[in-house]
């Protein structure tokens, strides 16, 4: 308000709504001009972007030049924004794919053959996620059934994601619905003989976790 104010009163009644924050910053004082109002806005400022940070910039460069990365990331900053700055990212089907890893039968056994066909599932179904066609369960919902956090991390999980199956005995009951561990990070996939079970199953048994205490 300071900053936008056109004449000196009005950014005097703008000084005086933030007399109180200025005054803290020690940059409080009486203006007669517009180029006062500047000289008070980059006082304000200087103090919250420098002064105020600096013990904790000094820190944190120590640190960084004791784990001798400072040199590394003053020449290569932008191989470090990612690592240091929050950046919103949607997660899209392609990361949770890449992420979870399949582990899989020996090639040529039966359980192997079902294997394949799951995953061609569970791909296309991320595909669907993503594009909305099971709403309202979204990626987010899919990835915290599995790890409980909705977001992966920026250094990924502490453990590597894994995707198992969940074949069974014929005297056993039959599993239909998804299974997750969210310690070791391990999404369990129901078998089912057709695309439209296999969805139908992950997604009411991903929506109805909550209920159950899961996540």
């Amino acid at each position: 308000m300071i900053q936008s104010a056109q004449n000196v009163p009005d950014a005097q009644k703008a000084i005086m709504t933030a007399s109180e924050e200025l005054s803290m910053l020690g940059s409080l004082r009486h203006i007669q001009a517009l180029e006062d109002r500047d000289d008070l806005v980059h006082a304000a400022m200087n103090f919250l972007l420098e002064s105020r940070l600096r013990d904790s910039l000094e820190q944190f460069q120590e640190g960084l030049r004791c784990l001798g990365l400072i040199q590394d990331l003053q020449k290569n900053p932008s191989l470090f924004r990612g690592v240091l700055m929050f950046e919103e990212k949607p997660l899209t089907a392609k990361d949770l794919a890449d992420l979870f890893v399949p582990q899989l039968s020996p090639l040529g056994t039966n359980k192997r053959v079902l294997e394949s066909k799951i995953i061609c599932y569970w791909r296309d179904w991320l595909l669907d996620v993503e594009e909305g066609a099971s709403s309202p369960l979204s990626l987010k919902n899919i990835l915290a059934f599995a790890s409980g956090s909705t977001e992966i991390p920026r250094l990924g999980f502490p453990v590597d994601p894994t995707l198992e199956f969940l074949h069974q005995q014929e005297t056993e009951t039959p599993k239909i619905f998804p299974e997750a561990n969210t310690c070791s990070i391990c999404l369990r996939l129901p078998i089912h003989n057709n695309y439209e079970a296999f969805v139908e199953f992950m997604r009411s048994g991903i929506l109805q976790a909550p209920t159950f205490g899961v996540i």
